[in-house]
């Protein structure tokens, strides 16, 4: 940690910043379990405490005085209550062995005198026996109490897995809530909750469908000029309808984002203004131009999805590009169109392991590093920012194949070669071994799918998947 000290002229600075948001998950548990108290105080016919100062519900009256949203209000009534659950329901104490006070059922000269009033009085009442907290539930607030998450990672987990119908076993909820523990620490809750959507897709994938079917009838795009002269577009999409308009737009801005770094200063627009000028040349593309450049030719839409699962019809699959994975059917009828290319490992025997003896990564090894990393295999990010690099130079004799290749984004390229980072590879799984700078123990951490992608149907017993707990290869 020293060796930071002459960053930025803030000696320690990570160190203190480690401080204090030990001190900050400290008070946001302090939080939650006062929140938990209005929200209980509150509970009482009349109204209680929330109508008493004027709010409909303990979330609003919560909500009103930490100045936030009601959503961050119900995310620490629920890490509250979680926590009760705990301080109640913990293990029982120890038999401290007989009371001398208590009667000896095997001397019958010992017990209690007719003619003392104090041995005629009424037994105390007995503490009330814990009640065991439901055991997935326990997972968690064992990791809030620890501090190995924060409360807001916290009550995403509670909040998905209460929220899963009566299908989705126990032993399912526990191995997710275990798995999604491990994940939480070290990511930022935004990227977390497209984590946690994803285990909730693949815990309960009939009521994914169900919602999946919902949105597709929710889509809409609306256009309209407004009275600054001025074209405004809105909608919402859902999966199947936007992952081809994603993946040409993406393709389209990265094509001018790489071309800009080569010719810096000549072009000054903003990556909106990239998005609108690639939305209105695949209008025009479309509309039939005359132009010999292929604008799109090269964008290819992955739909990854598992053999079992294709030949079954059911379970889940993803595409490129997007957050929410899709059900099955869905998988199946974008796979037939052209743009579509259906990822299936092994499925058509491509030759993956080519050797140093060819440069640049196939197309068939690009699509198998993309069902190992997903996206940056080291930060998560979306498919359309990555490229496949050679983890041993090419130049050194580095081979093309899966164990050398990785996807990362262009930061996290950098940041690898730059800081001296370790990867470890083989076909299934992707590790980092940070520095000493950054890590003195230098713990790897698991990458990829593992880390970032939805999980396998918990209810199919053939199919692992990797956590980020388990052992590098060496």
């Amino acid at each position: 940690m020293r060796a930071l000290a002459s960053v930025g002229g803030s000696p320690d600075a990570v160190e203190r910043l480690g401080a204090a948001a030990q001190v900050a998950h400290e008070m946001d548990l302090v939080l939650a379990r006062t929140a938990r108290d209005i929200e209980v105080q509150s509970d009482v016919p009349g109204g209680g405490l929330a109508k008493h100062h004027g709010f409909r519900s303990a979330a609003d009256l919560v909500a009103s005085r930490m100045g936030t949203h009601k959503a961050e209000a119900v995310r620490l009534i629920e890490v509250g209550r979680a926590l009760e659950e705990r301080e109640k329901g913990g293990k029982p104490k120890p038999d401290p062995g007989p009371d001398p006070d208590e009667p000896d059922p095997d001397d019958p000269d010992d017990g209690p005198d007719p003619d003392d009033p104090e041995d005629n009085d009424p037994p105390d009442p007995q503490d009330p026996q814990p009640t065991p907290q439901v055991r997935y539930r326990a997972i968690v607030t064992e990791a809030l109490h620890d501090g190995l998450i924060s409360a807001d990672c916290g009550s995403q987990i509670l909040i998905m897995l209460d929220s899963l119908s009566e299908d989705v076993t126990d032993e399912a909820k526990e191995e997710a809530a275990a798995d999604l523990v491990k994940r939480a620490q070290g990511l930022d809750s935004g990227k977390f909750a497209s984590i946690v959507r994803g285990f909730k897709a693949a815990l309960d994938v009939e009521q994914h469908e169900r919602t999946l079917a919902q949105k597709r009838r929710e889509r809409y795009l609306k256009i309209w000029n407004n009275r600054e002269g001025m074209v405004e577009l809105h909608g919402v999409l859902d999966p199947e309808t936007a992952a081809p308009l994603q993946a040409a737009l993406s393709k389209r801005v990265g094509d001018a984002i790489h071309a800009s770094r080569n010719t810096p200063g000549e072009d000054v627009r903003t990556t909106e203004q990239m998005r609108a000028d690639a939305l209105a040349d695949l209008a025009r593309h479309a509309l039939g131009c005359e132009t010999t450049t292929a604008l799109f030719g090269t964008t290819t839409v992955v739909v990854r999805a598992t053999a079992a699962d294709l030949e079954s019809g059911t379970g889940l699959a993803e595409v490129d590009g997007c957050a929410t994975p899709i059900g099955m059917s869905i998988a199946l009828r974008m796979a037939a169109t052209a743009i579509i290319v259906p990822a299936l490992i092994g499925d058509k025997g491509e030759l993956l392991k080519l050797g140093h003896r060819i440069y640049p990564f196939s197309k068939a090894q690009r699509i198998a590093l993309g069902e190992r990393d997903g996206g940056c295999a080291k930060c998560g990010a979306p498919p359309a920012w990555v490229e496949a690099h050679h983890i041993i130079f090419w130049s050194r004799g580095g081979p093309t194949n899966l164990s050398n290749g990785a996807l990362l984004c262009s930061h996290c390229h950098h940041v690898i070669h730059d800081q001296g980072w370790q990867i470890r590879a083989t076909d299934t799984e992707i590790w980092f071994i940070p520095p000493a700078t950054v890590d003195p123990t230098r713990t790897p951490w698991q990458g990829g799918r593992a880390r970032f992608g939805t999980p396998r149907p918990w209810n199919k017993k053939a199919t692992t998947h990797s956590n980020s707990s388990g052992t590098p290869p060496e």
